[in-house]
């Protein structure tokens, strides 16, 4: 998979007249979109649906549009498995002691693979410092140089 596409204002390279143009246009159509729903899709249990709720009107003043239910729904599915994982943990054992031996108890597993989950679509909607970074930082302002110019002015 190739990187992730940057906005204009986050770009650093240099880009011709036409793809400025394009790339704004484009910007411009994905924040038209409609924006996400602020009731939790039906599908997810109770400690998702009180994330979304949380969350929700906390993106609303990121780029995020309704397009983006499915990984804001994985989300907080996500977060809501990691926390029933941990209530669970709480409540047993870390080893349980089977026929066989013992055995690490099955919520670590959960755990571990609902923080993956949410390490992962974090960033992607913006739920990470770096995100936030990338979305909000202002673009420099660079000088346009000619090259020709600074030849002939021993610049």
């Amino acid at each position: 998979m190739g990187k992730s596409r940057k906005t204009l204002d986050q770009r650093k390279g240099k880009l011709t007249v036409l793809e400025r143009e394009k790339r704004k246009a484009s910007e411009e159509k994905a924040n038209s979109l409609q924006k996400i729903g602020l009731d939790p899709p039906y599908w997810l249990d109770d400690k998702a649906k009180e994330e979304y709720k949380r969350i929700v009107p906390l993106l609303s003043e990121l780029p995020i549009a309704s397009l983006d239910l499915a990984l804001v729904s994985a989300y907080c599915q996500a977060f809501s498995d990691y926390v029933n994982a941990t209530i669970r943990m709480n409540e047993g054992d870390a080893i349980i002691e089977t026929e066989r031996g013992t055995k690490l108890n099955q919520n670590h597993a959960i755990k571990r693979d609902a923080l993956a989950q949410i390490n992962s679509i974090a960033p992607k909607i913006g739920l990470s410092i770096d995100a936030r970074l990338k979305i909000f930082t202002p673009k420099e302002d660079k000088k346009e140089t000619d090259e020709f110019e600074e030849m002939i002015n021993g610049k």
